[in-house]
This record gives structure tokens, sequence and C-alpha cells, in this order.
């Protein structure tokens, strides 16, 4: 299920035109832990101000999410340890009311290998010929707070008593699922070396890998 970072403004820190207001502390809610946001990915933020006839938020890296709607953003981060979000509030006596949250950026977590529908089975899988034969590698990020989507660009496979073959992509090519064809029940395949394309913006780790034992 997505998750989005919520923010929450009840009060703000008031600029009123020729008038000297003393800032005040806003109250900010957050559905996700410590503020962080992760480098090298689409996080999506969810802003609210209360009241407020409108408002702008801006931020490096911050854009509307369109296929959202109305105070939904999405908020890649690039170098730094902190990224800071600028709200500007137009109220109904025209004021203006600004506030500035901060995110603490984080690197992704290492990610894991899987089969794409079994995020949740662990690094060692148990699937059929058929269903193997057919499966789609993909990258899963355990514990992770949103949905992230990383495509696959390459990756190796170990069949029993065969070399270790790279494929291209993020399926099995048709001389390899002529191989898969014909392992025995119990074999256990292994799928190593996964690669994703690298964000400028993110450093690339690892990607942990898993293996597949046949069922039948």
């Amino acid at each position: 299920m997505l998750k989005y970072i919520f923010i929450f403004l009840f009060t703000l820190s008031a600029f009123a035109q020729n008038d000297s207001v003393a800032p005040q502390n806003i109250s900010v809610i957050s559905a996700e832990k410590l503020n962080v946001v992760y480098r090298g990915v689409d996080n999506p933020i969810k802003i609210a101000v209360p009241g407020a006839k409108s408002f702008t938020a801006t931020a490096p890296g911050l854009s509307p999410d369109e296929s959202k709607g109305t105070g939904n953003y999405i908020l890649n981060p690039g170098a730094g340890t902190e990224v800071i979000v600028t709200l500007v509030a137009q109220m109904p006596d025209s004021t203006s009311k600004v506030e500035k949250k901060a995110f603490r950026i984080m690197g992704l977590p290492p990610p894991d290998g899987t089969i794409e529908g079994f995020e949740n089975e662990g690094l060692h899988l148990k699937m059929t010929k058929e269903e193997l034969k057919n499966a789609v590698i993909s990258i899963h990020l355990p514990n992770f707070l949103f949905e992230v989507k990383i495509p696959v660009v390459e990756f190796a496979v170990k069949i029993p008593r065969h070399k270790i073959i790279t494929v291209e992509g993020n399926t099995f090519p048709e001389e390899i699922k002529k191989v898969l064809a014909k392992v025995k029940k119990k074999s256990v395949i292994s799928i190593t070396h996964i690669r994703y394309p690298s964000s400028p913006n993110a450093m690339p780790k690892r990607v942990t890998p898993f293996t597949v034992e046949i069922t039948d």
C-alpha cells in the first residue's frame, strides 16, 4: 500500500504587509518516521494548509503529482543531507503566511532480488517450472515505507549442471526456458548479479541474490 509523508499546517509564521509578527512554532504531523526522504527515488508527499485560499510549495526536486490531484507532490532530493520545503499560503484576509519544513535525506536500503508478485516470500522461493519460466525478475526494498518501482536491466542465472548465463532484461529468453523445462523437482536455481539503472543522485547498491526451488 502506498504511503505518504503528510504535512498539515495549523499555524504558520505570518508575514503581513507593513506588519512585524513574531514567528510562531507550527504543528506538523508526519505519516513517516523522523521526516525522512530517500535519495534517488520519487518520494510521495501530501501537503494541506487548512483555511488558506491557495498555497505554493517549492523545494529542490519537488514537483506536483498531477496524477493524484491538488496537494499531492513528488520529492526526488539530490545531494546533501537535508532538503527544505517552503510553503507560501494566501489567506482569506489577503495576508501571506510562510513556513519552511526540513526533511532529512537518506540513501536507499540494500535491495533484494525477487520474482514479481513474490515480494514477501524472502530470498528462497518455491515455484513450479512453469511459474519460473514465465517469471519476471524484480527488485524489492524490504520493510520500505512506500512502493518503489526499480527496473531490472540484467541478471545472471545458474541452473544445476549448467554454466552461469547472463541475461539482458528481466525475463528468461527462450533458450533458457527450454533448459528450465528439463530441470528436476527440488532443483535449486540461483538468480544473481541483478543490475538496475543507477540514478545520478543515488549510490548504486548490490542487489541481494535469491534462489528458487522447483516444486513440480
